[in-house]
């Protein structure tokens, strides 16, 4: 039996739908794919609850890694056996599925399925922060709230790698007590008062040159007031909920202010060559060990309230 996961309508975790489906064959251009691991993303939950609008009923998830089982015509650069994985290509909530071959990432040998569903959206996202983004450089000071989470944990560690001092804050005591063990420079509670002021405090009394900020309402304020002037403000994510800044108030400081989203950095041109830099920095021990926490394909919903309450760290896998 071939099972998915589709939403049929907008909501809480309550509208995942759990189906058996029948797999067609691919089309010219696609491969059909068994899944081994499926990522989970903080923009699946906006898929779901309706902060992105999307056609019903609707495939759930983007990112997975498996094995290819059959061809269409006109795919040469693959054939059944081949492992790959993908980032960004909605339907990935399945057992088994078809997906245009110009989506798929070869895998290297020493890459599992499970750490590539675990490293390639949150991998990529990094990758394009930090060298697209906005190109950090050694020396420059960087903030990143919502550092425990899947994208947060790689994007830290990235950043100390190349150099940078980097200012991390989390959610919770027991998600600190993790994160100081990176050796990272400071590890900030995000719920502190006064959070600009600890920033500023950590970074000699000066403003910062970046934040990457994953968090959204419960921070975006601090972190305009902890940016220097020019500085950049690189608005990710919305994990404690939605928020907009005051784009007078960045002007008028000359803040670049950037809601970047990972497909408008990473595509077919480049999507090679990016993930195999992500392999590397992981095979280097740049972005650490990777943390996965597992769930059935089945217990979705569960996923997602796990993202809901910002109580995992690292990154959420289904497994058919």
């Amino acid at each position: 039996m071939t099972q998915r996961i589709r939403i049929y309508q907008q909501g809480n975790p309550a509208v995942l739908q759990y189906e058996t489906f029948t797999l067609e064959k691919p089309a010219r251009g696609q491969v059909s794919l068994r899944h081994e691991a499926i990522g989970v993303n903080f923009a699946d939950t906006l898929f779901r609850d309706g902060a992105f609008k999307v056609p019903l009923p609707f495939g759930m998830g983007v990112e997975a890694a498996g094995v290819v089982e059959a061809v269409g015509p006109d795919v040469s650069n693959l054939k059944a056996g081949d492992r790959v994985g993908y980032f960004f290509a909605p339907g990935a909530y399945a057992d088994r599925r078809v997906i245009d071959a110009s989506a798929l990432i070869k895998l290297p040998a020493d890459i599992s399925s499970e750490q590539a569903a675990g490293l390639m959206s949150k991998g990529l996202t990094a990758w394009a922060l930090v060298k697209q983004v906005h190109a950090l450089q050694a020396g420059e000071t960087v903030v990143v709230h919502g550092a425990s989470g899947g994208v947060g944990t790689l994007l830290a560690r990235w950043a100390k790698s190349i150099g940078a001092t980097v200012i991390a804050t989390v959610g919770s005591a027991e998600k600190a007590r993790i994160v100081e063990g990176w050796g990272l420079d400071t590890v900030l509670r995000s719920d502190e008062p006064e959070l600009a002021d600890r920033i500023k405090a950590a970074n000699g009394g000066s403003g910062v040159d970046v934040v990457f900020d994953l968090v959204g309402r419960q921070t975006l304020d601090a972190s305009i007031q902890a940016l220097r002037d020019g500085a950049d403000l690189v608005h990710v994510g919305n994990a404690s909920g939605a928020a907009t800044p005051d784009t007078t108030l960045l002007a008028s400081r000359a803040i670049r202010y950037i809601q970047p989203s990972t497909p408008q950095y990473v595509n077919a041109e480049n999507q090679n060559a990016a993930a195999s830099e992500v392999f590397e920095r992981f095979r280097e021990g740049a972005l650490g060990p990777l943390e996965l926490s597992r769930y059935r394909l089945e217990e979705a919903a569960l996923a997602h309230q796990a993202i809901a309450t910002r109580k995992h760290t690292g990154s959420i896998l289904l497994i058919p």
